[in-house]
Formats: C-alpha cells, structure tokens, sequence
C-alpha cells in the first residue's frame, strides 16, 4: 500500500510539474513575438532618409495575415509529424532522417543550425546598432561616428551577446530566473508602447492613416510582395522548438496542436494590430527604429520629457530582450549540436552534458562559431562601409530575410514529409490537410525562386551604380548580395564536404566493428504508429457518450454503460505517456 501510495504521489507530482495548454501558449507566444519587428519597416514601408523603401503601406496588414496562415499551416506538419516519430531533439532533423535518409537529415539539421549565426546577427543589430545609429533619436550617433558608427557599435554588441551567452553556463537555475524577469520587462515596455501609439493615433486623427493608405505607398506586385514575405515571415518562427514536447505536456494529443494554433493565431494578431497602430502613428515615412521614432513623435507633442522617458524604456526593453534570447539561444544551439555528436558526425567529445543536462562543449563550440559568423556578416561588411563612406552594407530586413529563406528551405522538406507520410497511409490525416499542405508547399517554392529572381535584379541595379555618384551604393549592394550568396552556398557546400569526408568513413569503421552499435541509432529514426493517440481519442469519445447515457437513463445502471465503463478502463491501461490522472 505504502509503495503504490508513492506510486500515486509520484504520478500526480509529474502532472503537475507539465505544461497546461495556457502554460504552453504563453510559452509559445513569448518566445515568437516580440517589439523589435517594426525595425524592417524602414525597407518595406520607406526609408526616412532615401524614400527607397518598397511602399506596401496597408498592403502589410493582410500580407502578415497570410504570413499567419503560411506559419500555422507549417507548424501544423509539426505538430502531425511528432504523433509518429519518436520524441527527441532534432524535430525537422527525425522527419527527415527517418522519411528521406540519413544525408537529407544531416542537411536539412545543418541549414537549421545556419539559422542561429543570422539569428544572432539579427539581434546583435536591433540590439544596439539600432538604438544608437539611423534611430532619429538622442541616443543617434551616425553624426559623431560618421561612418565608422556601424562597426563601433556592432563590437559593442557582440561583446554584450558573448558575456551575456555565457551565463549559461552558470546554471539552469540562474537562467532560468533571468528567463522569468526579462519577459515582465518586455511586456510592460511593450504595453507603454502600445499605449504611446494609441496616444499619437489619436493625436493625428486620421491624417497619418490616409498618408499610408495613398497610392504613393501602396504600391504592390510580386516582388516587393515577396521581399516583405521573407523579411517577416522570421518573425513567426519558432514554434518548431516545443512542436515534439508531448511528454511535458498535459494531455499533448489536443493541447500541442491547439497551442500551436492558439499561438500562431495571437502572434498574428499581435503583428497586425501594432501594424495598424503603426501606420496611424508614424505619417509615412519609417526609420530604423520605429518603436522610438514613435516617442520623439510624442515627445514633439506633449514635452521632451515625455519623448527621453520613452526612449530610454524602449532601449532597456530591446537590450534586455536580445540578452534573453541570447541565453536561449546559446542552450537550444548546443542543443541542435549534441545530436550529431550521439550520431558520429561530429565529435564525441561535444555529447557530453553538465549536471544540468547542459551540453557544455558543444555550447562552447557554437559560441567560437557565432563570433567568427559574427565577424563575416558584421565587421567585414561594416568596414567596408567605413572605408567606401556608403550606405550601410545590410539592412536589418536583409538578414532576417536570409533567416527565413533558409528555414522556408527547411519548412518545404518538412511538408514533404508530412505529404509522403499522408500519400502512403501511414499518418492520419484529413482531405483538407492535405490541400492545405500542397497550396503552402507551392506557394513557399514560389517564395524560394522570387528570392533569387529578386536578388539577380538587385545584382543588376548595383552593376549599372558603379561608376556614377551612387557608385559607394552600388558598392555596398554588391558586397551584401555576393554575402547572402556566398554563405548559402557555402553552408551546403560543407554539409556536403562534411558528410562525405568525415561522416561517412566513420559509419562505415563503426558498421565493421559493431553493426548494433549503428542499429540502435537507426531505431531511433523510424516511422511509429500513433497508437496512444487513436486510444486517446477513444477515450474522449467514450467520456463524452457516458455523459448521454447518464442523462438519458438518469444515471441508472444499463449494459451500455457498463460495456462503455469497461471499454474505457482498458483504453486508459493503453494510453501510455497520453495519460491523464
């Protein structure tokens, strides 16, 4: 009695310690959005200072309408993919592997991993580049710098994200309690802001608002359509990070897919309802930093005062949201690494993990590798700036943009997946789900192709600039299109290379010295039926006919019920992990 008391006790404690759906839905929308989106509104509304932005105007709002409905249809493969394959890191790396072979999984993980060096560059420059340089604020410094403010600045953020990257290896406990800080900083910040643009809206009535809806910027076709596609479909990402958690997860058979749904759908909100608060707020014209624009705006109305208190909330938001997802993304990185260690494609070495199950080496390995990507997309692209005396080399919208054609690369296989898996019958699911997969596999095949269309065109445009007064911008386009190039071609070109020369001979040395060894990780890329699942699903049927049978027979006892009773407590002994007390 005593031991099936513990028993007991034990169970509950683990049901408690699991994510509700609430729980998950704050997670999910925490770690996807956030204020500093608004930074590509320079290049896809219009620049303050050339008017080259690409006058979308009101065509934002529904084209992040349908950002929202391209990221849920790809976070809804997730979600169906991780009921029949078995649970570990990896998510987009199992799939694969297990549906199209080991190499395709090796490629599709690395290009995943080529994410976070973007990433990292990404936050690197809207955490202080942004602040301090274009931000038409007191704290803009492009007059003092000149044309050294770019680097000046981006070795003061890298240094930051690399002291900040390090505390992870102070504990799980230290983190996890700046975790829970900095999220009350980013959404009371965020609630100011929110407050500042309902304020300037009201103060400009709807003159900023008929500006923006002109035909002077909304001017739309297929190119600069897509450029805003993969300048903000970055910002939906991440919901792959929790889509195969289903062991820590209260009832994961409905509450995984309606958190990913209820997140897509409040992250889409989210960007739409700032997006029209935005257009009301700010007459046209965009800088690099949007958020603080809005207060020197208000500040203009209501006081100075006003204006340098909101600047200086907005900088402490920004630093400390970029510190955050510094942190994490110095955990999931090492995370992403420790699987191709167990494999053999990397080092053994980098499978090790500390008392807080923190792959250490492997942390360390993707913190030497960020500061030398960190290197090539920032300070080599920043001195030439400062050498050539032109325009700024990337633009923030730029480097997300090569984030999101990377993953778009990464969703397309996914859904492949997903596809193969529905085709041949060995994954449930819907007519409808199945058309909706093949509409956003075609259309993000379209936005890989429009991506280089776009980009020989701007190759062409920056040919035709050298040599006349725009020559410096020229220049500049040129070095940041040979980069976006350069690195994707790289980045497959070492998967390859990688796989081949080192991968390879290692898996043939370990077949001929233990076949076992090689079929024990092959087991762990495998189709699985979704068993617990369809006996999940029983049972809720089962719960929701007993409550009819009850009030037809007025809860009197009849061999229906006792047949439904019996039923159930066998479908409860099959549910496995899908168990609820």
């Amino acid at each position: 009695m005593k031991n099936s008391a513990k028993t007991e006790n034990k169970t509950v404690s683990g049901e408690k310690k699991k994510f509700s759906l609430q729980e998950l839905v704050w997670l999910g929308f925490n770690y996807t959005c956030g204020i500093a989106f608004t930074s590509v509104y320079a290049t896809i509304m219009i620049s303050s200072e050339k008017h080259d932005g690409l006058f979308l105007g009101m065509h934002m709002i529904w084209i992040f309408l349908i950002e929202g409905l391209v990221a849920g249809t790809c976070a809804w493969a997730f979600n169906k993919l991780s009921r029949v394959h078995p649970a570990g890191n990896g998510a987009a790396y199992i799939y694969v592997r297990s549906n199209f072979g080991k190499f395709w999984g090796w490629f599709i993980s690395f290009l995943q991993y080529t994410t976070l060096p973007i990433i990292v560059t990404s936050q690197i420059v809207s955490m202080i580049r942004l602040n301090f340089v274009g931000s038409g604020t007191f704290l803009d410094t492009k007059d003092i710098l000149g044309n050294w403010a770019n680097l000046t600045w981006d070795a003061v953020g890298v240094f930051v994200y690399m002291l900040v990257s390090c505390t992870l290896f102070l504990g799980m406990k230290m983190l996890k309690r700046y975790l829970n800080a900095s999220s009350y900083i980013k959404w009371g910040s965020t609630a100011l802001l929110f407050i500042a643009l309902i304020v300037m809206f009201a103060l400009n009535g709807t003159s900023a608002w008929d500006l923006n809806a002109s035909s002077k910027y909304t001017q739309l076709n297929s190119s600069n359509f897509s450029t805003a596609f993969t300048s903000c479909f970055f910002f939906f990402l991440g919901f792959e990070t929790y889509a195969t958690i289903g062991k820590n997860v209260k009832n994961p058979e409905r509450n995984i897919g309606r958190s990913i749904i209820w997140t897509m759908l409040l992250s889409t909100i989210f960007y739409v309802v700032v997006t029209i608060l935005m257009l009301g707020a700010i007459g046209g014209e965009f800088s690099n930093n949007p958020n603080l624009q809005v207060f020197r705006l208000l500040g203009d109305h209501a006081g100075s005062w006003l204006y340098y208190i909101g600047v200086i909330i907005m900088l402490i938001c920004t630093v400390s949201l970029k510190a955050n997802a510094a942190m994490q993304n110095a955990l999931y990185s090492g995370s992403i690494l420790e699987p191709f260690a167990v494999e053999g494609i990397f080092p053994a070495k980098y499978q090790e993990l500390t008392k807080d199950n923190i792959p250490f080496r492997a942390s360390f390995l993707n913190l030497v590798i960020t500061l030398i990507f960190a290197i090539i997309w920032l300070f080599i692209p920043d001195i030439i700036q400062g050498a050539t005396g032109g325009d700024s080399v990337f633009s923030y919208a730029a480097i997300v943009g090569e984030a999101s054609l990377i993953m778009i690369i990464i969703y397309v296989f996914v859904i492949a997946t997903a596809l193969k898996l529905g085709f041949t019958k060995k994954m449930k699911v819907t007519i409808w789900e199945m058309i909706a997969w093949m509409l956003v596999f075609v259309f993000l095949i379209w936005q890989f192709i429009q991506f280089f269309i776009d980009l020989g065109k701007s190759y062409y445009s920056a040919i035709a600039q050298l040599g006349t007064k725009d020559s410096a911008a020229g220049v500049a386009a040129l070095v940041s299109n040979t980069i976006e190039v350069a690195y994707i071609l790289a980045m497959i070109l070492f998967a390859i290379i990688w796989y081949f020369a080192y991968y390879i001979p290692k898996y043939k040395a370990r077949l001929q010295k233990d076949p076992t060894i090689q079929l024990a990780l092959d087991a762990q890329f495998v189709v699985v039926d979704d068993w617990h699942y369809v006996m999940k699903e029983i049972q809720d049927k089962l719960d929701n006919y007993l409550v009819r049978n009850k009030a037809i027979y007025h809860n009197q006892d009849n061999e229906n019920l006792q047949d439904a009773l019996h039923i159930r407590e066998e479908v409860l002994t099959l549910e496995g992990d899908l168990r609820e007390e």
